[in-house]
């Protein structure tokens, strides 16, 4: 079945100005009027939210004195990037207040625009420990470090030789991009440039005993500081980030074997199927071969 003609929203046209994805006409194929239109279906799609990509862009410029080899800024990085288990927080709703004044005797209200407002977005990551506890003590570090020591009200870093020369907050925040892409993963949807972004807790730290209950994995829940950008420049950046991020050739299903061969104390073991078959072979008695007999 052929699709309507201009299915799609060209040459940013109307809503689609500011857009980085393809977006359909809602002009056309509406299914909620006197009666649906079954040929028109495809110009009815619904959106379908999908999962963020977040880009860690900024480490805290303290990293590098808490940690001269990097592996706070990596550990970081693969946290916000790949293990955090869900981000919450994402948020630029608009917000109209009216100033409402009566009118007549029914109840009618004048309203007249008064203000606009944008939510602020306040990231939260929840993010389940690892062996070891990486991720809690990096938070730690980061808040006790370079941000305040709860006893003495300073950084620990200014007792040590890397002591810096400000504490401004590039020196203690970290920067983010969080990106909604479309469902082929090349363009943008929706796009939050976040900085100044620093934990307002190290998720809890507790202990407890109690032998009647299993053991538990810890899920780190921290929210986090941040001014955030939207609008088409964030777009037209998350757009360049996209484009570098190509998933050509990335098939999941055609990645080679975790493992390539038979693990030697196993091998040493001759009681497997192919070891059968081995011994069958071996203690087998000749036979005529079927190829060798004429006719």
């Amino acid at each position: 079945m052929a699709r309507l003609a201009n299915t799609l929203l060209g040459g940013q046209a109307g809503p689609a100005q500011y857009a980085e994805a393809p977006m359909v006409d809602p002009r056309q194929g509406p299914q909620n009027g006197f009666q649906i239109d079954v040929g028109a279906y495809v110009s009815n799609a619904n959106y379908v939210k999908r999962n963020l990509i977040v880009l860690l862009l900024e480490v805290p410029a303290g990293f590098a004195d808490l940690d001269p080899t990097g592996t706070m800024a990596g550990t970081l990085k693969v946290a916000f990037e790949q293990h955090a288990q869900s981000w919450e927080g994402l948020n630029q709703t608009l917000t109209a207040e009216f100033n409402e004044t009566p009118i007549g005797g029914a109840g009618e209200q004048q309203q007249d625009l008064t203000n606009m407002t944008r939510a602020r977005s306040e990231p939260a990551i929840t993010l389940p420990e690892k062996y070891g506890k990486p991720f809690s003590y990096m938070y730690r570090l980061w808040m006790n470090g370079i941000m305040m020591d709860p006893i003495s009200k300073f950084p620990d870093v200014v007792t040590t030789q890397n002591k810096p020369t400000d504490l401004l907050p590039d020196y203690m925040a970290a920067s983010a991009i969080f990106i909604e892409p479309d469902p082929t993963h090349t363009y943008p949807v929706e796009a939050w440039l976040i900085t100044n972004m620093m934990p307002q807790s190290s998720g809890d730290i507790t202990g407890r005993r109690d032998l009647t209950q299993a053991h538990e994995v810890p899920q780190l829940s921290i929210t986090f500081t941040g001014i955030q950008q939207v609008g088409a420049g964030v777009m037209q950046f998350a757009q360049q980030l996209l484009d570098q991020i190509n998933l050509t050739g990335a098939n999941p299903n055609a990645r080679p074997a975790f493992l390539n061969a038979i693990d030697a104390d196993v091998a040493a073991q001759q009681v497997g199927y192919a070891d059968a078959i081995a011994a069958a072979d071996a203690t087998s008695v000749p036979v005529p071969d079927p190829n060798g007999f004429p006719g």
